[in-house]
């Protein structure tokens, strides 16, 4: 009986360990690809400050600077909002990049196969193409 609740012991501690693990891997859910020149920091700390945003994917590639966000459930209702301020406090901290910012999953879920992808050659052909989407939808 004591070898029982001994096994049931060590299964909800794996548990509890492999809980925390992963709730330590999601905290921060920004990824950001950076080959250009810029510094990336500046903006991952306005994603940081934005209580709105779940998940963020950004792409700085040489004058263009496209990302992607998702948001908390109740933020939805103000979209475009929220797109505008950030895409504002973007253009703050670099006037000389091509800012696009969307809270569209399709162009997070695109955006995040970018920064994936090994094809660094052709990365601005398909940021261009995202931008289009963009502009299709509006």
């Amino acid at each position: 009986m004591k070898k029982l609740e001994g096994m049931h012991i060590r299964k909800l501690g794996l548990a509890i360990v492999v809980l925390v693990m992963l709730t330590g891997c999601s905290e921060n859910g920004i990824r950001i690809h950076n080959d250009s020149s810029e510094n990336a920091r500046k903006a991952e700390e306005v994603f940081i400050k934005d209580k709105d945003l779940t998940a963020v994917v950004t792409v700085f590639h040489d004058k263009d600077l496209l990302t992607g966000v998702t948001l908390k459930t109740f933020s939805r209702f103000k979209k475009e909002k929220i797109e505008k301020e950030l895409k504002k406090k973007l253009e703050e901290l670099y006037p000389e990049l091509d800012i696009t910012v969307s809270a569209d999953g399709k162009i997070w879920m695109e955006a995040n196969k970018l920064i994936n992808s090994d094809h660094e050659k052709d990365l601005g052909e398909k940021i261009d193409k995202l931008k289009l989407l963009l502009k299709e939808e509006t």
